[in-house]
């Protein structure tokens, strides 16, 4: 066969960004125009997603083959290559560099001349000779589908389970067995799945001499469904992957290597191995021919475990080893087997290092208990989805903030160390005792429990973990460190609430939601305005009675309080220690304020000032109660239902 005359390239470079969790970004060079990247620049391109990058980070340039960058005077992080930092690089084509906890890299793709002026033209995807994605160049809109040509003319077409090439000795028993030894500690070293592929080529590759070209294809699982309902249309589409890696033997950038769309698909859909060999069916002897005019045969791996739905290692070649050019299913399979090894290989550790980088991150808000639970049941998925349930709110707020910034305004990373002690000590607590950290809020946190495994009893964790935070705050000042300064509030709430995976599409976090949430930030509130360290509502106190014995701690009733903007009164509480010698409060002073709260309740406020006189003068909420019947003059209103308006918050 006489290979048409190749038409001219141009090259098309393209900067792809990779998230730490998941996310992505593609987008084109103009050949020495000078691009400006950061979190939320003016003017350029936009990585929102990682907040170490600067809103303004640094500038870009792709000339001549390669990419020089240049970090702003102002950008706080450096530029990483092989882990080295840099304020100013230049990378070469395919060389990762990070910022942040983003992974970069250049794909470059070659795309005809005549095809570049023709953006409406309806070929196929033009080949990626340079490992990338495929290029977004060919058409002004994006494309729903892959264009993809199938064989001409596929003379055999087979499927094969994994347990049919068990007994399938490999191509190359000794190269092989060589190839997979290493492959683990390889696939391990890989830092984001566009470089796992492009180590999946070079691999295959090296292993398969006979084979042309190698792609790694990966699908989202909604695509792989879409093709399952679409099976038994053999002219249907498949969408495109969201990400592919193409590397050819000899790196020629004339040929136009495509997968097979029917190939592919039924590799996907059937979770089986799918080899076609193609050729002129007229005369079977002959050199086989697919669309690169040259390629004559192609068999598709689909990577079967759950971390890798749609996933899929694709291999095409001429003929066979030892430069035969009629090549049979029984000689492909010693290849086909070693293939689906390097599948089930890279699959298992991917798996075993997605668990473990979602330990990483659960860590930060669930406790290693809780973190056990989660990952029993096979991670996140529906363990995370949202549901409606009995939830403890703990919220905690670090108070002589504003008087610290003050005192250490000409040494902000101290103020910085400072507030980072103060939540560590306030997140400690929750994590020790199995809460999970829905929110951070400047200088305070909220935990919570009960979900995603409900605790038998109830809010008595979190008052555990209260008492676990006081106890960080009330060191002695010469103990305190970077906590010296600092005191903190705690407010817990227990009722019903939604918990879980909580956002939008395109940002999700670990959250609660329901009126408890907006109940227990009041309460926490209200530990200001009663003096106290910590307030618990009525629910939570009902447990204490039950299930916390004296030793462990105890509460009393501080007030019936109508909080600002809210029209349902509630009966705060203030939970305590245990009653030692140097309690600031003892059983019976609770006895004498609780006497007297009955009494402003019931609307004799004369007798409750009486009973007040045997609280000691220090006590806050000795000191609220009166504060309050003063505003009214002393005197209850008529339309007094023992419950005081609260005029802040």
């Amino acid at each position: 066969m006489v290979r048409p005359k190749p038409k001219p390239k141009l090259t098309v470079a393209e900067l792809v960004a990779h998230g730490p969790t998941g996310e992505t970004f593609r987008q084109q060079f103009v050949e020495g125009e000078v691009t400006r990247l950061g979190r939320a620049p003016v003017g350029g391109w936009a990585i929102s997603w990682d907040r170490g990058l600067s809103r303004e980070h640094g500038d870009l340039c792709w000339k001549d083959g390669k990419l020089t960058i240049v970090c702003l005077p102002t950008a706080a992080n450096p530029i990483k290559v092989r882990g080295v930092p840099h304020r100013e690089v230049v990378v070469e084509k395919s060389e990762a560099f990070e910022i942040g906890q983003t992974s970069f890299y250049v794909a470059v793709s070659y795309v005809s001349a005549a095809q570049e002026e023709d953006q409406s033209s309806d070929e196929p995807i033009p080949p990626q000779s340079e490992p990338g994605l495929p290029s977004q160049k060919n058409s002004v809109a994006p494309r729903e589908f892959m264009e993809t040509m199938d064989f001409a003319d596929v003379i055999e077409e087979h499927s094969f389970k994994a347990s049919d090439l068990n007994c399938v000795a490999f191509g190359d028993p000794e190269q092989q067995m060589e190839v997979l030894l290493h492959l683990p500690l390889s696939i391990s070293a890989a830092q984001s799945d566009a470089e796992l592929a492009h180590l999946l080529c070079g691999t295959i590759l090296e292993a398969i001499p006979p084979a042309t070209a190698v792609a790694v294809a990966m699908f989202d699982e909604s695509d792989v469904q879409m093709m399952q309902r679409t099976l038994g249309d053999p002219s249907a589409a498949i969408p495109k992957p969201k990400l592919m890696r193409v590397q050819t033997q000899d790196d020629d950038d004339e040929i136009r290597f495509m997968p097979s769309r029917r190939l592919l698909r039924n590799a996907l859909v059937k979770g089986e191995n799918a080899l076609h060999i193609v050729g002129d069916s007229s005369n079977v002897g002959a050199s086989v021919v697919t669309m690169a005019g040259s390629l004559g045969w192609a068999f598709c791996v689909p990577v079967t475990t759950e971390s890798c739905i749609g996933w899929c290692l694709y291999i095409s070649g001429t003929g066979g080893r030892n430069d035969d050019h009629l090549v049979t299913a029984d000689m492909l399979k010693g290849d086909l087997r070693f293939t689906q090894m390097v599948s089930q290989l890279m699959g298992s550790i991917r798996t075993v290092r997605m668990l473990q980088e979602q330990k990483t991150q659960l860590s930060s808000f669930f406790s290693p208990k809780v973190i056990e639970n989660l990952t029993k049941k096979g991670g996140a998925g529906d363990v995370l989805a949202p549901s409606e349930r009995e939830i403890t709110i703990l919220f905690c707020d670090v108070r002589g903030f504003s008087r610290k910034a003050e005192n250490l305004k000409d040494d902000l990373h101290k103020l910085l160390e400072s507030v980072k002690a103060a939540l560590g000590a306030m997140t400690g607590g929750i994590l020790k005792f199995d809460g999970s950290i829905a929110d951070f809020q400047g200088d305070a946190a909220l935990g919570f429990w009960g979900w995603p495994t409900p605790l038998p009893d109830g809010p008595i964790s979190a008052c555990r973990a209260a008492f676990a935070i006081m106890q960080a705050f009330d060191l002695p000042p010469e103990e305190k460190g970077l906590l010296e300064g600092f005191s903190c509030g705690v407010g817990i709430a227990h009722g019903r609430a939604i918990a879980g995976q909580i956002g939008t599409t395109q940002q999700a976090k670990i959250g609660v939601f329901g009126p408890i949430v907006n109940q227990g930030s009041r309460i926490e509130g209200l530990t200001r305005q009663f003096g106290v360290g910590v307030c618990i509502d009525e629910a939570t106190a009902n447990f204490v009675r039950r299930l916390m014995p004296p030793e462990e701690g105890r509460f009393r009733r501080l007030a019936r309080v109508r909080p600002k903007g809210m029209n349902t009164p509630l009966l705060v509480h203030e939970l305590l220690p245990p009653e030692t010698e140097e309690s600031k409060i003892s059983n019976m002073a609770m006895l004498n304020y609780e006497a007297a709260l009955d009494s402003v309740i019931a609307g004799r406020w004369n007798e409750a000032q009486e009973r007040l006189n045997a609280v000691s003068d220090e006590d806050g909420p000795k000191k609220f109660l009166l504060a309050q019947m003063a505003k009214l003059n002393n005197t209850p209103p008529a339309d007094w239902d023992g419950a005081f308006h609260l005029d802040s918050k």
